[in-house]
Formats: C-alpha cells, sequence, structure tokens
C-alpha cells in the first residue's frame, strides 16, 4: 500500500488533470478526476500515522492552493456557461417573435357565411 505523501502526491497530479479538464470545458473528466482526488486524499488521512509532519503539511498547503485555482477555474467556467445561456434565451425569444409576427391568418373563417 502507498504511503500518505505519495497518495498526495498522486493527488496533486489528479488535481492539475482536472483543471487542465476545466480550462477546456471538459466537465465530466474534471468530474471524474474531483472523485478521485477526493478519495485520494482520504485514504492519505487515514495513513497519516507515522509521517513526518513537515512534509504532510506541505502537500497539504500546495493542495490548498490548487482548490483555490480549481474553484477559480470553475467559476470562470460557470460564469461563461450561464452567459451563453442568457444569450441562447435572448435569441430563442427574438426567434419566437418572428413565429408570430410571420404567422399566415387564413382568408376564410368557419363561422362567417360567404353565400348571403
Amino acid at each position: 500500500m502507498a504511503d500518505s505523501l505519495t497518495l498526495l502526491d498522486q493527488a496533486l497530479f489528479l488535481g492539475e488533470q482536472e483543471l487542465q479538464a476545466l480550462a477546456v470545458g471538459d466537465v465530466d473528466s474534471a468530474d471524474e478526476n474531483a472523485t478521485r482526488r477526493g478519495n485520494l486524499i482520504t485514504m492519505a488521512w487515514d495513513k497519516r500515522e507515522g509521517v513526518a509532519l513537515d512534509a504532510l503539511q506541505c502537500k497539504l498547503l500546495k493542495l490548498q492552493t490548487l482548490q483555490g485555482l480549481l474553484t477559480e477555474e470553475a467559476r470562470k467556467l460557470h460564469a461563461s456557461l450561464k452567459s451563453e445561456l442568457q444569450k441562447t434565451k435572448k435569441h430563442s425569444a427574438r426567434l419566437q417573435g418572428y413565429r408570430q409576427g410571420a404567422r399566415i391568418m387564413p382568408s376564410h373563417s368557419q363561422f362567417v357565411s360567404k353565400q348571403g
């Protein structure tokens, strides 16, 4: 079994992959990496006995910094998706207005008799 520091190194690597996935908009890959990263961190925390605290603290601070970068990138992605959704809603509303304006009205009615 891997020791705590090795698991944290793997978690850092997965976090960097997650950051790259978020940068290109691959949310599924980022979600998978985040789940795996969380599991690795939990396993590392459970195995922290007998590990030098300075080394453990250094790895955890790196993970904290990486988490800040991930949060920032996720917020950027969220903002871009939100603006894209708003643009799509406006475009849909505009097309709805065109549809109502282009509706062809029938020239006769079934309720009006034209035979006199």
